[in-house]
């Protein structure tokens, strides 16, 4: 029974060429993140398929835009999986960026077969401004006299 409904669960997506994952949003943090912090980019994946275990992923920063991949390694339950990718970027130059997420998925255990084509493919935009430091001034305190009134 259980083969019965994957296949019929599956059977769409493989003739109609339809994917097995989606991206379904990004997070950012800090909000709003300055040239000094360090990033936190969230992806949110939706699967059809149980397991959804990350395989690889992978990300490179060329210039303003960040060109990343993950790809996950789907079950044979057809049950909606959810997970979160975190991919963390260095300090990164005042300016906007363009973050390319290429989602793919494969089947059995890690390290799983490749997809045949990407599930998704998404881009956020965001960016990064100037920090605005505040700079402590202190002045060298020094003993100059002591003097004794009582005397």
């Amino acid at each position: 029974m259980k083969k019965l409904l994957l296949i019929l669960f599956c059977l769409p997506m493989i003739v109609f060429g339809q994917t097995f994952g989606s991206i379904s949003s990004f997070t950012i943090s800090p909000v709003n993140p300055n040239n000094t912090d360090t990033v936190y980019i969230y992806s949110e994946l939706l699967f059809c398929c149980s397991n959804c275990s990350l395989d690889m992923k992978s990300h490179s920063v060329v210039g303003n835009n960040i060109e990343a991949s993950t790809q996950h390694c789907l079950g044979m339950l057809s049950s909606i999986c959810n997970t979160t990718d975190t991919f963390k970027l260095n300090p990164l130059a005042v300016g906007t960026y363009t973050f390319d997420l290429t989602l793919s998925s494969g089947f059995g255990s890690s390290p799983c077969t490749a997809g045949i084509s990407p599930d998704d493919n998404d881009v956020f935009t965001f960016n990064v401004v100037t920090s605005v430091g505040i700079e402590e001034h202190t002045t060298n305190k020094e003993l100059l006299k002591v003097s004794n009134i009582f005397i």
